[in-house]
C-alpha cells in the first residue's frame, strides 16, 4: 500500500524519500517491526521510539518508512522515507484505519462513555440488538466480543492498532453493529480518532475519579474529553439527570437528545419499583417509559441506576428501529460477566463485580442489599498508581454498606499493599464502627470469606470482575476471581 493512501486523511510533510513508496506492513512496536514496514514513532512517558538507537536498529531490520512528530537521525547511507506529522498518535489512528480499509464504515458504530455504567449499558444494548436479529460486536472492559469469542484487551478502550484490527475482523465476519466503550483516556490519547460514531451515549461523570498524575490533570480535562466522545458521533444521547449535565452540555457540539426522569427528556423513565421473586430469590426492577417510547419494562438486575443504563440502550435501539418486544425480552434476561454476577447460590451466595471506585462500589453494595442477605461481606482491594480518591471512596462504601469487609490486594501495580491499605482505611473509618480485617493475598482473602461464611451471607468480591489476571509490582499473574471461587467451593465440597 502506498504511503499517500495510508495518510489520505492526515496533514503531513515529506522530510526525505517519497510518499509514493509502497509498504508491506505497519507497526508502532519496535520489537515487532519487519522489513518493508512503515514504522510509527511514538513519544511515550517511559519510552520514545524516536531515539537514534531505535531508529538505527529498525533501519537495519529493513523498515522502509518512518512517521515521526520530531526530528530523527537516520544512519548514514540508509535509503528510507521520513514523514513528519504534528502528532503521531493522532495520525496513527487514521493510518491504521486506512490500513484496515476503514472497517468502521461497514457497521453501525455506537460509543458509550461515563464514569460508571459503560460496560452494563454496552451489554444491554448488545443484547437488545442481538435479540432483534442483528449480528453484534462489543469492545470494552470485558474484551472484544464477537462470533461467540472473547478477545482480552489491556485497556477498556484499546489503542488504535488493536481497535482497528478487531473492527476489521468484525466487519469481515458480518457484524452489523459495534457497541464500543470509549473512555476519556481513550479519547484523549486518540485511540478512536478516525472513527465516526453513528450514536454516542453520555451516562455520567464523577468528581475525584480518573484524576491524578497518571490520568487526567483536572476535572475540567476529564469532562472535556468525555464530551469529545459524543462530539465524535452523528447523534448523542445525554443523561439529563447527571449532576454535571449542564457543564457537559456547554462542551457538546453535535445533535443530541436526552434521557432521564425529567419532563424535558426525549426518553423518560418513571414509576420505578424494586421487585423480588421469592421463588427464584431474584431481585429486579420495573419501570415505565414515556416520550419517544411508551411502555413498561422489567430488569432482572437490582439497582435503580440500572434503569438509566437500560434507558440509554432503549433510546439508541429506538433510533435503530428495534421492536420494543426485543428490548423487553433482552432486558429481562440479562447476564453480564463480572457485573453483579452471582457465581454461586446455596446456603450462602457469592458475587463477583468489577466495581473499582467509590461510586461503583457504593451503587453495587446498595444493589446487593436487594437480595436481602443475612450479612453482606465485601472482599475488595483498590488500584495502585491511580487516584487516592478511589481508595477513600471504596473504603467508605464498604465501611458504611457492608456488614464485614476483607481488604486485600487488587492491581497494586507499582505500589505496596501496605500503602494502599492506609488510604483505604481513611474511607473505612468514615463509618462509625467499620468491621474489617486485612489479608494481603487475594486468594487467601477469598478463601477466608468462603470458609467462614454463615448461612444467608452474600459475599461480594470487588475490583477485578471478569479479568483473568492481577498486576503486582509490574508483573501480571493469571488470576480469575470467579474461577478461584469455584476452586474453593470444590475444595470444601460445595461444588463437584
Amino acid at each position: 500500500m502506498k504511503i499517500c493512501e495510508l495518510l489520505k486523511k492526515v496533514s503531513y510533510q515529506v522530510i526525505c524519500g517519497s510518499d509514493q513508496a509502497e509498504v508491506t506492513g505497519i507497526s508502532k512496536d519496535n520489537r515487532k517491526a519487519a522489513a518493508g514496514d512503515l514504522f510509527l514513532c511514538i513519544s511515550g512517558t517511559r519510552f520514545d521510539t524516536h531515539e537514534e538507537s531505535i531508529i538505527a536498529a529498525l533501519a537495519e531490520k529493513g523498515v522502509k518508512v518512518f512517521v515521526t512528530e520530531k526530528e530523527i537521525s537516520l544512519p548514514e547511507g540508509v535509503d528510507c522515507t521520513v514523514i513528519r506529522v504534528k502528532n503521531t498518535r493522532e495520525a496513527g489512528a487514521y493510518l491504521y484505519s486506512a490500513w484496515y480499509q476503514d472497517p468502521a464504515e461497514k457497521m453501525t458504530m455506537i460509543a458509550i462513555t461515563g464514569s460508571k455504567g459503560k460496560t452494563t449499558t454496552t451489554h444491554m444494548l448488545g443484547a437488545i440488538l442481538e435479540k432483534a436479529g442483528l449480528k453484534v460486536g462489543t469492545i470494552g472492559t470485558n474484551g472484544a466480543i464477537f462470533n461467540g469469542e472473547v478477545h482480552e484487551l489491556a485497556n477498556t478502550t484499546p489503542d488504535f492498532d488493536e481497535a482497528q484490527k478487531y473492527l476489521r475482523e468484525m466487519a469481515d465476519s458480518g457484524v452489523q453493529a459495534c457497541v464500543f466503550e470509549v473512555s476519556s483516556q481513550g479519547m484523549k490519547y486518540h485511540r478512536v480518532d478516525g472513527i465516526e460514531f453513528d450514536y454516542g451515549i453520555f451516562m455520567n461523570i464523577q468528581t475525584g475519579d480518573h484524576i491524578g498524575p497518571n490520568e487526567h490533570e483536572s476535572f475540567e480535562d476529564y469532562i472535556y474529553w468525555k464530551a469529545q466522545v459524543v462530539n465524535h458521533s452523528r447523534l448523542a444521547f445525554i443523561h439529563s439527570d447527571d449532576e454535571f449535565h449542564e457543564d457537559f452540555m456547554e462542551l457538546v457540539t453535535c445533535p443530541h437528545e436526552f434521557f432521564g426522569s425529567g419532563e424535558e427528556a426525549d426518553y423518560r423513565a418513571f414509576d420505578i419499583e424494586k421487585t423480588f421473586d421469592e421463588e427464584e430469590d431474584q431481585p429486579g426492577i420495573s419501570f415505565k417509559t414515556a416520550g419517544k417510547v411508551e411502555d413498561s419494562f422489567w430488569l432482572n438486575l437490582p439497582g435503580d441506576f440500572n434503569v438509566w443504563n437500560a434507558l440509554a440502550a432503549i433510546a439508541v435501539a429506538d433510533h435503530m428501529q428495534i421492536p420494543v418486544s426485543a428490548m423487553k425480552e433482552a432486558l429481562s434476561t440479562m447476564h453480564i460477566k463480572g457485573r453483579d454476577d452471582i457465581v454461586y447460590k446455596g446456603k450462602f451466595s457469592v458475587c463477583v463485580d468489577f466495581a473499582h471506585n467509590g461510586a461503583s462500589a457504593w451503587h453495587h453494595l446498595q444493589a446487593l442489599r436487594e437480595y436481602r442477605p443475612k450479612r453482606l461481606v465485601c472482599v475488595f482491594g483498590a488500584d495502585g498508581n491511580r487516584s487516592v480518591g478511589r481508595r477513600h471512596g471504596m473504603g467508605e462504601a464498604a465501611g458504611k454498606l457492608a456488614d464485614f469487609s476483607i481488604v486485600t490486594s487488587g492491581h497494586n501495580r507499582w505500589e505496596t499493599f501496605e500503602a494502599i491499605l492506609e488510604d483505604i482505611k481513611v474511607g473505612l473509618h468514615r463509618a462509625e464502627h467499620p468491621e474489617y480485617i486485612a489479608i494481603k493475598d487475594r486468594k487467601e482473602a477469598i478463601r477466608y470469606a468462603i470458609e467462614n461464611a454463615q448461612e444467608g451471607d452474600l459475599i461480594t468480591i470487588l475490583g477485578l470482575g471478569h479479568e483473568t489476571w492481577q498486576e503486582e509490582m509490574g508483573v501480571k499473574s493469571p488470576h480469575s476471581d470467579t474461577e478461584y471461587v469455584k476452586e474453593v467451593l470444590r475444595d470444601i465440597g460445595l461444588l463437584s
